[in-house]
């Protein structure tokens, strides 16, 4: 149940800043230099309704600048769990690649750097990068020193979506980075199979192993 504790007497305001209408405007208002230098958004996790039902507001640091801006601006500040723990991960993260050396026996056993794979079918367009991206948590988790490692880093707490999962798994392949290199593959899948011939057909081939007394060999 969220907890609410008043911290001063005066009103809140309401949100003056204007919000983004796609995922196209929020990255590029975000983030405008690596927006200029990239071709197109491949997969997002804000659905075209969250735009039309939210108000979304683009920043560089969301929960940092959230907090400056409710403090300087009087506004109410809601703070999920995974706000501050991805902020401790992401501090981690860079402590990790900083000193990868200095503290690889504590997680991994090899030397130097261990491709991991994971295959699934579709095509760049229809792929879902962001379950490719939990499921490559598990063959990390498979190859460190500390399994737990990997629970450890998931977020599991009663605000937690399915796109948390998905950036916490970013985040725990980011700090083992110089561990492991990653490869996501997509195999071609078969859009519909069909079978030529009448039903009758298909159940009289599937029959005649048993008229012929051929059971034990099927």
């Amino acid at each position: 149940m969220p907890i609410t504790f008043v911290t001063t007497s005066h009103p809140a305001r309401s949100w003056p800043q204007g919000k983004v209408k796609s995922s196209d405007d929020l990255f590029h208002q975000a983030y405008p230099s690596d927006s200029r230098r990239s071709k197109s958004i491949i997969q997002s996790s804000f659905p075209r309704r969250l735009f039309r039902e939210k108000q979304i507001t683009p920043s560089s640091n969301g929960f940092v600048r959230a907090a400056f801006h409710a403090y300087s601006g009087h506004h109410h500040l809601n703070i999920r769990l995974e706000d501050v723990w991805f902020s401790i991960l992401s501090q981690l993260n860079f402590f990790i690649n900083a000193h990868a050396e200095e503290l690889r026996a504590f997680f991994v056993s090899h030397e130097g750097t261990q491709e991991l794979e994971i295959k699934d079918a579709g095509s760049i367009n229809y792929a879902d990068f962001g379950d490719m991206a939990y499921l490559m948590s598990r063959p990390l988790q498979e190859n460190i020193v500390d399994p737990t490692f990997h629970t450890w880093c998931m977020s599991s707490f009663s605000t937690t979506t399915d796109s948390d999962r998905v950036v916490a798994s970013v985040l725990m392949m980011g700090a083992l980075q110089k561990y492991f290199s990653y490869r996501m593959t997509l195999d071609c899948g078969i859009p519909s199979v069909t079978l030529l011939g009448v039903r009758e057909d298909w159940e009289e081939i599937l029959n005649r192993p048993n008229r012929a007394g051929l059971t034990c060999c099927f």
